[in-house]
């Protein structure tokens, strides 16, 4: 039971540790590159701060969309891209068309939306498809953003890692117990 409750410490840890570096490094790529969004292994985090996906997606989520190339997407996909305001918009393609360039385009529609979107999305404004959603943890991501918040958290991660190791080098085991009561006994006879 002992082993499996080290275990579990140490995956905690190490699950609390990853997810602070991801943290970290997302905070960083945004400081560096404010104008890109941050890739982490070719996933992009977005928080949803709309109610148009819904009942797919909603807002105070955070939705995981994975780089592709855009010539791949079909009708019905959801994706993230760039509209003209540069803002990141997350819908469902509802129909491919060619523009007036005569190049490929996306119609879009949130889902909980009347009427599609208007203009089109061009292929070099598609940041990726959505393939999933942490439901709710947009929200946290958002106090997560501020600078005060991410190093009290850091710090308490740090913290709470330190206890655990030390909490469980300081234990001795029932046969280290026994041994030095042992040499204990020994040490007062050899007196």
């Amino acid at each position: 039971m002992k082993n499996v409750v080290k275990v579990l410490k140490y995956l905690g840890f190490i699950i609390l540790a990853s997810l602070a570096f991801i943290f970290i490094w997302v905070f960083i790529q945004t400081k560096i590159r404010p104008n890109e969004i941050p890739s982490v292994f070719g996933y992009k985090p977005f928080i949803v701060l709309s109610g148009s996906m819904e009942t797919e997606i909603y807002e105070g989520d955070l939705a995981l969309v994975k780089v592709i190339d855009a010539n791949k997407l079909k009708v019905n996909d959801i994706i993230a891209f760039r509209d003209d305001e540069k803002y990141v918009v997350t819908h469902r393609i509802v129909e491919i068309i060619k523009d007036n360039d005569g190049e490929v385009a996306f119609v879009t529609k949130g889902d909980n939306n009347n009427a599609k979107d208007e203009g089109t999305v061009k292929l070099k404004d598609v940041e990726g498809i959505y393939v999933k959603k942490i439901s709710g943890f947009g929200n946290v991501i958002l106090v997560m953003q501020k600078p005060v918040t991410l190093a009290i958290t850091l710090v308490i991660i740090v913290l709470i890692g330190l206890l655990w190791i030390s909490s469980s080098n300081n234990k001795l085991t029932k046969e280290e117990k026994l041994e030095l009561e042992r040499l204990r006994k020994e040490k007062e006879k050899a007196k």
